[in-house]
């Protein structure tokens, strides 16, 4: 140990972690050797980073002169299995960060520097998920100004790595918050075909049935280094990826957290948005913000108060947005859940006789807007456009070229897609027209069946908004891998129905 510095072996310890978690373990004698206790922190120097970690003891499970370190931490800082790492002891002492989020929480306004300092120390693993919660949770009951709203995002972006294309980018992004609405594995496609650069990454669900990245990964694995994204890019002009640990690093780390308090803070969903579009060069935008009373936006009024911080941030950091309010009566497309949305996909692109033409529709405006705005066709074209790359089979074509680029099987088709063995189907006890289908319900009972993590898991609607229904009509089908999910399924749809008919 020279300096207060100390080595020791890389084990990989079999358990993944939702995010590349900053925990290890280190034998008790080595502990006592160097005057480690438990949750004590360390600074791991790595390369050239240096990150902080948090200490767990064993006296078993790892050997003196080991480590123990999580897959996925090793995954994001690429640590090779019995490499030593260089330690040290962390200083001691309040840091600025802790300082700032202290002050946030007591309603003063913070400063680049204060913010960038909380940012910074998230992404080396300075502050742990308490104090983390503490910031997300002060931007709940609070609220950022317009200034510190920016000040977050560009702290996001310049404490991760940015790509560039060597033409126009363009992206989509939907805040979310209705089930369904899976817009974007339609979308990519159809842009991509016209040449202009889409590098589209996706969040994972929080408390929905699927999220995109969820979604895609039926078809395509979507995690991959920001490398290998421009590889991708570059060969086939779009993606639909996850995103990457060097790309807005602390968006992973605060998104872990919120999903645990079970809160959306719409400042911190807004930075994490922007700050992604920044940091891949996007110079076009397209907001897509459904409104529903049971979606994340209640009201059009909502949405306006919504929009217009979207366009104050995006215009500070010259990105041309166009913000589409849509007023929805309910899920957009028939399938709920990860295998049951990309089917809905697939079906579309195919042109399937049964696809679900709500889905289609949508897709096709979003993707008109997006050509329009980038230049790719003249004024008032786009739409056009966009269906006609969906009636050729060009738009289908370029999915098989970028499900094969991130290293799925290109000839998959609607009907190789595999959904649950156990199937039930919900029946109408009432003869009426369905009037609402809520939202909150419906993704409530998707995870219950077991999705986003089993993909075969989720929702089919036979019915939908507006339909009219004789008693015994088949609603919707259950489809899980057990009778158990089935059944819990269905005591849940009891005392919180999906349906609303008059």
């Amino acid at each position: 140990m020279k300096n207060g510095n100390f080595f020791l072996k890389i084990k990989f310890v079999d358990i993944s972690a939702r995010v590349a978690t900053g925990v290890v373990l280190i034998n008790q004698k080595d502990c006592e050797k160097y005057g480690i206790k438990p949750g004590s922190n360390l600074a791991m120097h790595i390369k050239s980073q240096t990150i902080t970690v948090h200490v767990d003891i064993t006296d078993t499970l790892i050997k003196e002169g080991e480590v123990g370190i999580f897959k996925d931490l090793g995954t994001r800082y690429q640590i090779k299995k019995g490499e030593t790492i260089e330690f040290s002891l962390t200083g001691i002492g309040k840091p600025k960060s802790l300082e700032a989020i202290q002050k946030n929480m007591l309603g003063h306004d913070l400063s680049y520097e204060e913010m960038k300092s909380i940012v910074s120390d998230i992404v080396s693993r300075k502050l742990n998920d308490v104090l983390i919660a503490f910031f997300v949770s002060s931007s709940f009951l609070g609220q950022f100004t317009p200034k510190e709203l920016f000040y977050l995002t560009k702290a996001m972006v310049e404490t991760g790595k940015r790509i560039s294309f060597p033409g126009i980018v363009v992206d989509k992004h939907s805040i979310g918050g209705l089930c369904g609405n899976e817009t974007t594995p339609v979308i990519v496609p159809i842009v991509a075909s016209f040449g202009v650069y889409m590098p589209k990454t996706c969040s994972r669900a929080v408390t929905s049935a699927s999220g995109t990245a969820d979604t895609f990964e039926v078809l395509a694995p979507v995690s991959f280094t920001d490398e290998e994204l421009k590889k991708i890019v570059m060969k086939t002009k779009g993606c639909i990826i996850w995103g990457t640990g060097d790309i807005t690093p602390s968006d992973a780390i605060i998104l872990d957290v919120a999903s645990q308090l079970l809160i959306e803070s719409f400042p911190k969903m807004v930075a994490s948005i922007i700050a992604k579009k920044v940091a891949l060069g996007v110079k076009y935008l397209v907001i897509d913000i459904p409104v529903n009373k049971s979606a994340k936006i209640k009201n059009i009024a909502d949405g306006k108060k919504l929009e217009k911080v979207f366009l104050d941030v995006t215009r500070q950091f010259g990105i041309k947005t166009i913000v589409s309010l849509n007023t929805v009566t309910g899920p957009i497309g028939r399938g709920i859940g990860a295998a049951l949305q990309i089917r809905d996909d697939l079906k579309v692109l195919e042109q399937q006789p049964d696809r679900p033409m709500d889905l289609e529709k949508r897709a096709v405006e979003l993707s008109g807007i997006i050509l329009e705005m980038s230049g790719a066709v003249d004024k008032g074209k786009g739409r056009k456009a966009a269906l006609e790359t969906l009636t050729s089979g060009r738009a289908l074509m370029k999915m098989k070229a970028i499900i094969a680029a991130q290293g799925g099987n290109p000839e998959i088709t609607s009907k190789d897609i595999k959904l649950g063995k156990k199937r039930y189907e919900v029946k109408s006890n009432i003869s009426g027209t369905i009037k609402a289908i809520d939202s909150i319900n419906l993704s409530e009972i998707s995870r219950i069946l077991g999705s986003p993590f089993i993909k075969s898991a989720g929702i089919y609607f036979e019915k939908k908004m507006g339909d009219k229904v004789n008693k015994g009509d088949i609603l919707c089908s259950f489809y899980s891998t057990t009778d158990f999910r089935i059944e819990l399924a269905l005591k849940t749809l009891k005392e919180k129905p999906i349906f609303e008919f008059n």
